[in-house]
């Protein structure tokens, strides 16, 4: 069986796509309604801002390798590079957020 560039690369999108939901699915559902514990709220934010980060690392870490040249001398690195290097930003910011809702909560929490 012959694999084309193209199917090779929709598939690598496809992987990441999967990927993509794996991580982010389960800090998708973490917002709850604002009636909930705020203790626990405080705790589901500072879970996802942790994941948030993990995820950034884990980008990190692969535009690293594109950098050094993995995945073979016909691959695009510079834009699987660029990708990582947004995306890790992106979730950095995104776990601002999450650790900064979470301060919020915990000290609506102290006030309770």
């Amino acid at each position: 069986m012959t694999f084309t560039f193209r199917s090779i690369t929709t598939a690598r999108a496809l992987i990441l796509a999967l990927a993509a939901a794996a991580v982010f699915a389960p800090s998708l559902q973490a917002a709850e309604p604002a009636s909930e514990d705020p203790a626990a709220l405080a705790a589901t934010y500072t879970k996802q801002a942790a994941d948030f980060r993990a995820s950034a690392q884990q980008h990190i870490k692969m535009a690293q390798m594109h950098k050094a040249g993995a995945g073979g001398p016909k691959m695009v690195h510079e834009s699987v590079v660029q990708h990582c290097e947004r995306i890790s930003e992106n979730l950095l910011e995104a776990a601002k957020e999450s650790e900064a809702l979470a301060e919020t909560y915990r000290k609506l929490a102290e006030t309770k």
